[in-house]
This record gives C-alpha cells, structure tokens and sequence, in this order.
C-alpha cells in the first residue's frame, strides 16, 4: 500500500492539510494526514502569503518522516475563491454516420483544452456535463453509439496563474518534480454524487472558516462556481464584539449554539476557559447566530437563482462553518426557501466529518492522476 501513495495538498481557509491517499477496496481512502493552522484567504488572495512556505516545507518534513518517503509528487487542491468556471458548447460533424468512440471525445476536449486560458487564469480540470446526437438524443455515455454530429456541453475549470505559479516554486524548492492540480468542488461534486448514488444535478454549499463556495454539479462537470468571502468564523466575530469576549471565547461559546432553543431571559451558554467560566445569553447569542446565517443564506439563494436550470435542485451543505449548527437547515429554508440536506464524510462522528475536501480530492486523484 505504501508503494501506491498519491499525496495532496488540501488549501482550506484556516488550515492547509497534507493528504496521504491510498486506496482500499477500490475506494479512495486517507492513510495519512499532516496539517498546519494559518491565516487562509479571502477574495482570491492568501491574507499572509509569506507564511505558506514555512508551512508546507514542515508538511512535507513530517510526512516525510512519519512513512519513511521522499515525496516527489503532489496534487493541490484549489479552491472555488481561486477558480472560475466556463461552460461551452462543442461540437462535431462527422462525413458520414460514425460510432462514437473515446477518442473522439478526447479530440473534443484537446481541440478547447486553452479555452479560457486567459486574464490570468490557466485551465485544470475539464468534464462533459452532457452529450448530444443526432434527433436531439441526450447521453453522458455516448461512446459505441452512432451518430452524424456530436455536440457535448463540456465544463472548463479554470485556476488563478498566480496560485499555481506560487504552488509550483514551494512545492518544487521542496523537492516536488510533479506537481497538479484538481479543483476542490469539482472533487467534492464527485464524492456526493458517488455517496448518494445520483447522476441528477445537485448543488453543494460549502461554508468554511471565512469562505464559501456554491456549485451545481451536472453529468461529469461544473454547470455552476462561484464563491464569497464570509463563513464560520465571521459569526465567532460577530459574537466576540457585540459581546464583548475575546475571538477564542466566542469561538467557544459558538459551538454550544442551538439555535431552536427558546429559553428564558437570564439563561446563557457556558463555557470554561483556562480555569474562568465564560458566559453568553442564550436569546442575544442566538440572534447574533442567526443574523450571520441569514446572510449566507441569502447570497447562496441569490447565486442559485442566476439560472433557472437550479431551480428545485437538491442542496447539500458541507463545511466546518454552519454544517455543525443546529436549526441551520430552519433558516436556510426561512430566508432562501432552500431545502437543505447534510454532506458529510460517511461512517464518521468526529468533529472532522464535515470537511468533505479532503474526501472529495481523494475521489479526483483516484480518477485523473
């Protein structure tokens, strides 16, 4: 197992985490984990770029030494805050009725594969979401049937050059020859359609510590990316100033939150810390909660409204950001008429069972690399 290793580097927005992915059973599992905390991002740029480094150089060291291997090759994963996604349609005429075969899907993608590699972005993953024939038959499995025109509607995901290009120096000076990259929804779209056993259209909000990203997944690619700048962790500071605690204490306090309670006017939320006994009024704590919520509600809500495609789709919501509250799914129906069902990592109870990243890059290795 140990000879079969592919290594990847999940960039989230409060920790960069160093996967070591195996696979058992024909499924993709983590084997092994290193990561380090640091200041993330927010509007596609890192808020302390110059910190990355040092990170990922005692990433690797670690992991290096806790398998006793050099690591030569990693794949990064890259956020929705660092991607965009294009769609376009493509198509091809053939002489004569032709039987459709892989190569001739791959023509396709290779004959586009710099579409959009423009304004500082480079192409990374590339999908069909739907194949059309001739009568206007619709297949994601065209291959061996026969037709005089094939026209596929391909999903193009492109990342920020200046990301990659920062990747590629400090894996490289770290002795990394091979470095790719995956797109982080992409992989998570993958992982859920898997788990749910669906090949429908289905959306996936992902709130982490300050960012969120929406995307509609369909057929094999990204109908929809978009991405925002707030999550998690703003709600640790809305309490901490309107409450007048520390950042770490409003953090604390934030985990205890149930925002179906109703309780009475001089019950609080209690929390020990370093040996004092944290208090918060239940009803104030909870309206801070839900304030915060009901905003990432509504521009999730307004995003998939940009197409009526969305409309009525299932929503799943993942992340360390909202995904652990409880009463969120009340408000994201309230606010943005949305039903919402949980995405988290199956068989696992832990408080690490909604960071789905890393269960979606595992999926997307297994897949492209």
């Amino acid at each position: 197992m140990l000879n079969n290793l592919k290594y990847i580097l999940d960039i989230g927005s409060s920790k960069i985490c160093l996967l070591a992915i195996a696979s058992y059973a024909n499924m993709p599992k983590v084997f092994a984990e290193e990561y380090e905390l640091y200041d993330g991002y927010m509007d596609g740029k890192f808020l302390l770029e110059t910190e990355i480094e040092s990170k990922i150089s005692r990433l690797i060291n670690n992991m290096s030494a806790k398998l006793r291997k050099t690591i030569t090759s990693i794949s990064v994963g890259v956020p929705a805050e660092f991607c965009k996604c294009a769609c376009k349609r493509i198509s091809r005429q053939f002489v004569s009725l032709h039987k459709v075969s892989n190569s001739d899907i791959t023509d396709l993608f290779i004959s586009n594969k710099g579409f959009g590699d423009s304004e500082g972005y480079s192409v990374i993953n590339y999908s069909a979401m739907q194949f059309q024939l001739d009568d206007g038959v619709k297949t994601l499995s065209p291959q061996g049937k026969k037709t005089s025109c094939l026209t596929m509607d391909a999903s193009f995901i492109l990342a920020k050059k200046s990301f990659l290009n920062l990747f590629v120096q400090i894996l490289n000076s770290n002795g990394v020859k091979q470095v790719d990259f995956l797109s982080t929804s992409l992989g998570q779209a993958v992982a859920l359609s898997k788990q749910i056993q669906t090949n429908k259209p289905i959306a996936i909000v992902d709130v982490g510590h300050i960012s969120t990203s929406v995307c509609v997944y369909k057929g094999e690619g990204l109908a929809l990316l978009s991405s925002f700048s707030m999550g998690g962790g703003h709600i640790s500071s809305d309490i901490y100033q309107v409450l007048g605690m520390s950042f770490a204490e409003a953090e604390l306090i934030k985990r205890k939150v149930i925002l179906t309670i109703e309780s009475d006017k001089n019950e609080n939320y209690q929390v020990c810390s370093h040996g004092s006994l944290i208090k918060a009024p239940i009803n104030i704590t909870n309206q801070i909660v839900r304030s915060r919520i009901e905003i990432i509600a509504k521009i999730v809500g307004n995003i998939l409204k940009v197409d009526e495609m969305f409309n009525g789709i299932p929503v799943y919501l993942t992340g360390d950001g909202l995904a652990n509250f409880k009463g969120v799914k009340s408000v994201f129906k309230q606010v943005a008429g949305l039903d919402i069902s949980e995405f988290k990592i199956p068989l696992d109870n832990s408080k690490e069972k909604f960071q789905t990243s890393k269960l979606g890059l595992a999926y997307l290795a297994k897949i492209v690399v």
